[in-house]
């Protein structure tokens, strides 16, 4: 029950930010799906008893009464005397015309709300609800149990740390030098090969000879880097080198392809260094 409380409590803080009802259900659809029946059908009846209790609310009458009846003091009334009937002429009352008929109002009836039934319990629910009102089953199919509320976010993808865009830079400092390398993997139309030159037949594209990798275990090809341009990622792969590679203490397989993260750690033997990504469309 304390995952139904949780979720209840999520839905109401949606609702008080100014969300309608059918919205901040739809944002928690994933996590109430989650949840056995029984768990579902309570999330149902706290939410329609909120609900139920907020549309209840009257306003609060901010008007004043002022003076009581003991304070209205009577007024006399006036004194009328009778008109002399020998000085008073004869008034002929006017003909007044009779009113039209008042013609009966019309009683509309509204139409009946549309009915769908619950493919889970047959129960027939209005087409607007969310949940079914019997067993809390999701309702609405314009959205399947994958998918995933997109925010409004508009800087959401700047905000993963796994974002790296085509106008982003890769940093590479060496921790023990305080030398950094900048790459751009985006302008490059194969993988970028990390290692040392000396010896080697094919030299790799980020020579980290001058940081003595030869003593540290660093391989001539010794890891890759790749851009995704379509998942906006920048992506590392262990070349079968002699001493591994290891992504923040953790080592890669031989040919595993890992998505790089901004502040990763990345070790080629004992050689250390520090990826950092930067995005100059980010303040």
């Amino acid at each position: 029950m304390a995952l139904v409380s949780e979720t209840f409590e999520m839905y109401v803080g949606l609702r008080t930010r100014g969300q309608d009802a059918t919205t901040a259900l739809q944002t928690l659809r994933f996590q109430i799906e989650l949840l056995d029946a029984d768990s579902r059908a309570e999330i149902v009846r706290r939410v329609r008893e909120w609900e139920a209790e907020r549309k209840g609310e009257s306003p609060t009458n901010n008007i004043t009464k002022t003076g009581t009846a003991a304070a209205i003091k009577p007024i006399k009334p006036l004194a009328v005397t009778p008109p002399n009937p020998l000085m008073t002429p004869a008034i002929v009352p006017p003909v007044i015309p009779p009113l039209p008929a008042t013609p009966a109002p019309v009683t509309v009836t509204p139409p009946a709300p549309k009915m769908i039934a619950c493919p889970q319990c047959q129960k027939p629910n209005p087409a607007n609800e969310v949940f079914c009102y019997s067993c809390g089953y999701f309702l609405k199919t314009d959205a399947s149990f994958h998918d995933t509320v997109r925010l409004n976010d508009p800087d959401q993808k700047m905000n993963r740390s796994d974002f790296f865009g085509p106008n982003s830079t890769l940093v590479l400092l060496v921790t023990n030098t305080n030398q950094s390398y900048k790459i751009r993997p985006q302008q490059f139309n194969h993988e970028i090969v990390i290692g040392r030159a000396d010896g080697a037949t094919m030299r790799p594209d980020v020579d980290l000879s001058e940081q003595g990798a030869g003593n540290h275990g660093v391989s001539r090809l010794h890891m890759s880097l790749a851009f995704n341009s379509k998942l906006s990622t920048l992506t590392v792969s262990d070349m079968r080198s002699a001493n591994g590679t290891f992504i923040n203490g953790q080592r890669l397989y031989p040919q595993e392809v890992r998505v790089l993260r901004h502040g990763d750690e990345l070790r080629l033997g004992r050689l250390v260094l520090r990826a950092y990504f930067y995005h100059p469309e980010s303040p």
